[in-house]
């Protein structure tokens, strides 16, 4: 992260990873160093580098069997402290199993329509079939569907836009299989270059492929997306990105082997909405959206803090951990529409 605000939530959430693994006995985290990659000129580079305690790297060629090639005058710098990679799908049944374990109710497909208060106090919470669901508080984490849900239930403008995005899988050329994957110690990497925002993880679920991905896409609605041709021209950067850096690792020639739709919810400023709704819910609703593109990972920490944000008024983690909320606040869009100021 260039924001230096963010690293001591990305300690928490590592932390709590670590934790809810060893509650639930599943592995979900695969450790693999973190290397940034960018013109030497870019701010930004040098000040995720420094974020993440990287060091240097004196001789990229030198490095994973030679696997990347950068233009002079970039840098590039690796990190191995604490950095990995989720198998989302295995995490989402962990802390599913986990919830269920301590009494959690989940009902899947359950599209909820309507947040209300109740006479008596509390909320109530309906969904599309008409069931109501009432609780003396409600977190509200909706994804794409943040902007939308809020508008209709309390008449807030929350600039969360929906994008349609690709996760790409390459075929990696043959005879370099093992070497770009998490067992043989291939990086996760970031590409700081407009107009290609690149990222990847090494080679793990999918073996023979690597998934490498765009940092992006076009506006989209999310009710009614093109999940076939959609994406804008997600996969032509990719593929100009992977024949100008890894030419002699992954094969572009008739594109990605495999396309999943995916959606990201962004903020104009690509910060998070930590908040509590406000207005006639008062704090009784609190609302985390606008993860823009890197929320999973803080999964655990949001989570936490949304928790306690909801049962203590506070959040006593994020405090304790070093997390400033202040600058996930919705009011920050009052009167700015970019939100939060950056720096770089």
């Amino acid at each position: 992260y260039a924001d230096a605000r963010y690293p001591p939530m990305v300690r928490l959430a590592r932390r709590l990873w670590e934790r809810a693994e060893a509650e639930s006995g599943r592995r979900v985290l695969t450790p693999a160093p973190l290397l940034s990659l960018g013109p030497r000129s870019d701010a930004s580079v040098l000040a995720a580098a420094g974020n993440a305690g990287a060091e240097e790297v004196g001789d990229l060629a030198a490095r994973w069997g030679g696997a990347f090639r950068v233009p002079d005058g970039w840098v590039a710098a690796v990190s191995e402290r604490g950095s990995g990679v989720l198998n989302a799908t295995e995490a989402v049944r962990m802390f599913q199993a986990l919830a269920a374990e301590k009494g959690a109710v989940v009902r899947d497909n359950a599209e909820v329509v309507g947040i209300r208060n109740a006479p008596g106090g509390g909320v109530v919470v309906v969904t599309s079939a008409g069931e109501e669901f009432g609780g003396a508080k409600c977190v509200v984490t909706v994804g794409a569907w943040a902007s939308k849900l809020v508008r209709s239930v309390a008449g807030v403008d929350l600039p969360v836009q929906p994008l349609h995005t690709l996760v790409l899988y390459w075929r990696i050329k043959p005879g370099h299989e093992r070497e770009l994957t998490a067992e043989a110690g291939f990086p996760t990497f970031s590409s700081y270059c407009a107009p290609h925002f690149v990222y990847s993880t090494p080679s793990l679920e999918r073996p023979g492929m690597i998934k490498i991905n765009y940092h992006g896409g076009p506006p989209c609605d999310p009710d009614s997306r093109d999940l076939v041709s959609g994406g804008g021209d997600v996969v032509e950067r990719v593929a100009r990105w992977i024949d100008e850096f890894m030419p002699g690792r992954v094969e572009t020639a008739g594109g990605p082997v495999d396309r999943l739709p995916c959606m990201y919810s962004m903020t104009p400023d690509e910060d998070f909405v930590i908040d509590f709704l406000g207005g006639e819910f008062g704090e009784d609703v609190v609302i985390g959206a606008g993860f823009s593109g890197h929320g999973f990972k803080m999964g655990p920490a949001v989570g936490r803090i949304l928790a306690e944000m909801a049962m203590d008024g506070e959040a006593r983690t994020a405090a304790e951990a070093g997390v400033e909320l202040g600058h996930f606040k919705i009011n920050r869009f009052d009167n700015n529409p970019m939100g939060n100021a950056k720096d770089l």
